[in-house]
């Protein structure tokens, strides 16, 4: 199958055309997944990669979960952030934007408080206050992870959940991603080791929007994402 980009209709169908640019782009990995799919596990992060991974995961017939990420916001513009927080509490800060915005120990303390409430809230409302040092382990350790989300803008959100998983000593990472500019798989690339990176539409140029590779985009409600999980036959109950 020779991919000559168009526009995504829909992030599920982004996530189908994902899985056959995996079987075209490495033929062995789609092997192995077929004699061992239990070797396997994705992780999505909600909510556009959520549609995403079932796409994925309903053709090459594995698992997947969420991996919750919240930015650390900047007090005077909640809109930005300077760091994220991973759903076992993992934090990336961005130490360079961190010094030119020179906030004091206090509000640096109360950014962090407040996104870490909004991770424990996130992981109520989805059912998942469980063991997680656990569960990571069982579902991480010394297997095959995809990452996946709806594209990649900084990309400083799947670096914080690239670095949460790589706690867990999986076997090989790999990123499944819609559309990406190419410096941000470059940044990635050299910033933290991963095995491979799967996208259909890398786009080189300096500014970049996710939302211009989709038909139709919108951002995906969370009523949508629980309906997704509801019905889903890959997506892991725990």
């Amino acid at each position: 199958m020779t991919f000559k980009f168009k526009r995504y209709e829909s992030r599920f169908q982004a996530g189908e055309i994902l899985a056959e640019l995996i079987k075209q782009q490495n033929k062995n990995l789609c092997d192995l997944i077929l004699e061992k799919p239990n070797e396997f596990f994705c992780f999505a992060i909600p909510n556009g990669g959520v549609p995403v991974a079932e796409g994925i995961c309903s053709k090459l017939n594995i698992s997947f979960d969420m991996i919750i990420v919240r930015k650390i916001k900047i007090p005077w513009n909640t809109e930005a952030g300077f760091g994220s927080i991973t759903t076992d509490g993992s934090i990336l800060i961005n130490e360079p934007l961190l010094d030119h915005l020179a906030l004091s120990k206090k509000q640096l303390e109360e950014a962090i408080n407040l996104t870490e409430a909004e991770i424990k809230e996130r992981l109520k409302f989805y059912s998942k206050e469980i063991d997680l040092e656990v569960y990571y382990e069982k579902y991480i350790n010394e297997k095959f992870i995809i990452m996946i989300d709806d594209g990649l803008a900084s990309g400083f959100t799947m670096l914080a959940a690239i670095k949460m998983v790589k706690k867990y000593n999986p076997k090989k990472i790999f990123i499944a991603v819609p559309t990406t500019p190419l410096h941000t798989i470059q940044w990635i690339q050299t910033t933290v080791k991963i095995d491979e990176i799967f996208c259909p539409n890398v786009r080189n140029v300096l500014r970049f929007a996710v939302a211009d590779s989709y038909l139709h985009w919108y951002d995906v409600p969370e009523s949508e994402v629980l309906e997704i999980i509801k019905k889903s036959k890959f997506y892991l109950k725990s």
